[in-house]
């Protein structure tokens, strides 16, 4: 644990990240910029490490509830601090145990949207011991049983938002259909433009009678025009938050 890590500092917001198992990174960033919120009044984070996306859907979501989860305590004390310390204090809400197990009886079907970047890489142990290795370890968390889990949590129309590896999606998106998701949007993300889509941006919406037929947005970003300088489509999506962007 480095305690030296400084604070990183959006426009809005400061996090604390030198005890979380997932410090600030360009991931979380983007899937907390890039979700739809519309119409979101409670949303949960799962995995919420360090509050990053909490606070980015706080700073988004003006009159919505925002809840994260994350069975790593250091990060919950961190996320808690951070939450405290920033302007919608009132309305964050930080909760320290298992997804689903931990979340109160009442949240069942109450959630308007579920974000999260989750664990994704196998690491082929099945006994994680860092907090790093817990939170990236497909054995305590994974997109797939993230998706299955929410299927309860959601509200009719209720959306879920993640981000993943683009090897991962393909298959993803099949499980979603089986659990009863429809496909709203994806981003396929590379670093600059010679460089392969590493990542997906995916965005489902839970099925309902009511829903009206969904025409699907499929969307490409590209992070850097040339090394160190954010491309215009990049500095849109973040403007909000990123300091001198």
């Amino acid at each position: 644990m480095n305690k030296n890590i400084s604070p990183f500092k959006f426009k809005q917001f400061s996090v604390s990240h030198h005890r979380s198992s997932m410090k600030v990174g360009i991931d979380g960033v983007l899937i907390g910029c890039w979700t739809d919120v519309e119409g979101a009044r409670r949303i949960l984070d799962v995995g919420t490490g360090c509050g990053l996306i909490a606070l980015i859907m706080a700073q988004r979501c003006q009159e919505a509830e925002i809840i994260g989860i994350d069975i790593d305590e250091p990060s919950c004390k961190e996320a808690l601090e951070n939450a405290e310390n920033s302007p919608w204090n009132d309305r964050l809400q930080i909760i320290n145990g298992n997804f689903p197990d931990t979340l109160p009886i009442e949240y069942s079907k109450s959630f308007d949207l579920i974000v999260s970047n989750p664990p994704y890489f196998d690491s082929g142990v099945s006994n994680a011991v860092t907090p790093r290795e817990r939170a990236r370890h497909q054995g305590s968390l994974s997109p797939f049983s993230l998706l299955a889990s929410s299927v309860s949590l959601l509200k009719p129309l209720g959306m879920v938002a993640m981000v993943v590896p683009s090897e991962f999606s393909a298959s993803l998106e099949e499980d979603a259909d089986q659990m009863g998701y429809i496909l709203k949007r994806k981003c396929f993300v590379r670093g600059h433009a010679v460089a392969p889509y590493k990542r997906v941006l995916i965005q489902w919406i839970l099925k309902n009678d009511n829903l009206n037929p969904v025409e699907i947005k499929i969307e490409h970003l590209t992070l850097e025009s040339e090394r160190g300088l954010p491309t215009d489509e990049y500095r849109q999506i973040c403007k909000d938050f990123y300091l001198k962007f």
